[in-house]
């Protein structure tokens, strides 16, 4: 190895925020996989998925994340043979691969990376290279386009139509498109990828979305009912005056989302994280709310009548106007700080025949 070369390998990675305009576009790329395994780790020591690999790319090097190394690895000499490397390897979360005056540098993260840095002089054909899993995906800051299956994972084309009924879209990336209108009722989507997708009036009736990517989606007066969304990152996504259900929203990530208005009747949203999300006037008849956490989220004007809210978390929230009756596990929930809290007698609420409001 030359001189040179040895410096540029010891040379610490530039730490700056990589923004989604580097890219002058959108980089998905419809490729979809016939069964998914998204990984479910709730941190970087559970191991990093090794079946049905999706590989999640974009320009320039991986940002490491705080307090975590790559080492490199030798003899790959092409991003799929450096993706092939770490596909198998549960200590393998990602690929920073690149060339430097025509020497290949493959590296091996063992955390997801916290973004990618705008290229870099004297530096071609560099790619941070994530293995797509909820955790992957939420460290990252910034856009992913689809840079590769795993090679060992079956590939077909995915292809984005008006009419998508019943299809097999599993792990399929739809980022960035725009898909209003389009009729996804009672297909497949696990762990598809439709972040900054414009999904005005779109129909997924039925639809398994589990670990799916909604990230700032816009998907206003669309159609969700019954479908299956749990594990799902909806973090800052829009649905309001969606129509959502029976929806199943178990563990999904809902922080900073906007709800308002939807109809989320006999929905499940047990163990959501809803921080700062807005539901307000939504109706939650009937909903699951337990074990979740709404810390400052808005529900003014949202009905929860018959809704069961055991160990459910509305600290900080403003719950002023919300309408409550016949509510499960209300003496269980944490207010502290909430605006409009509970009177000390609201539990009496739920003995009412019908919705009440005890905060008024």
């Amino acid at each position: 190895v030359s001189f040179p070369l040895a410096l540029w390998f010891l040379q610490p990675m530039p730490r700056r925020f990589f923004s989604a305009s580097a890219f002058g576009g959108s980089l998905a790329v419809a490729v979809c996989t016939a069964l998914v395994h998204l990984a479910r780790a709730q941190s970087a020591k559970d191991g990093a998925p090794t079946q049905g690999v999706i590989w999640l790319s974009s320009p320039g090097d991986c940002i490491l994340a705080a307090g975590t190394h790559s080492r490199v690895t030798w003899g790959a000499e092409t991003l799929p043979k450096c993706q092939e490397i770490c596909e198998k390897d549960r200590k393998c979360w990602a690929v920073d691969f690149s060339t430097y005056n025509s020497y290949p540098r493959c590296k091996l993260l063992i955390a997801p990376p916290a973004g990618a840095t705008p290229k870099q002089a004297g530096i071609s054909e560099a790619t941070c290279s994530i293995k797509a899993s909820q955790l992957s995906r939420y460290a990252f800051n910034g856009r992913l386009g689809s840079g590769a299956m795993g090679s060992h994972t079956p590939v077909a084309r995915c292809m984005a139509t008006f009419n998508m009924q019943a299809g097999d879209y599993n792990g399929c990336d739809f980022q960035g498109l725009k898909m209003s209108g389009t009729d996804f009722s009672k297909a497949s989507g696990v762990g598809a990828t439709f972040s900054f997708a414009t999904l005005l009036g779109f129909q997924a009736r039925e639809s398994n979305l589990r670990g799916a990517m909604f990230e700032r989606t816009e998907a206003q007066q669309s159609k969700f009912d019954f479908a299956d969304m749990s594990d799902s990152m909806c973090i800052g996504a829009n649905f309001r005056d969606a129509s959502m259900e029976g929806v199943t929203l178990t563990n999904a990530k809902l922080a900073d989302a906007h709800l308002d208005g939807a109809v989320l009747t006999k929905a499940s949203l047990q163990n959501v994280d809803g921080e700062k999300a807005s539901f307000r006037n939504a109706d939650m008849t009937g909903a699951d709310l337990r074990g979740a956490r709404f810390t400052s989220a808005s529900f003014e004007g949202a009905i929860l009548f018959e809704a069961d809210v055991t160990g459910a978390s509305f600290k900080d929230a403003d719950v002023t106007g919300t309408v409550w009756g016949f509510v499960t596990g209300f003496d269980t929930v944490d207010f502290t700080g909430a605006k409009g809290a509970p009177s000390p007698d609201a539990v009496a609420c739920t003995q009412k025949a019908a919705p009440c409001n005890p905060f008024g």
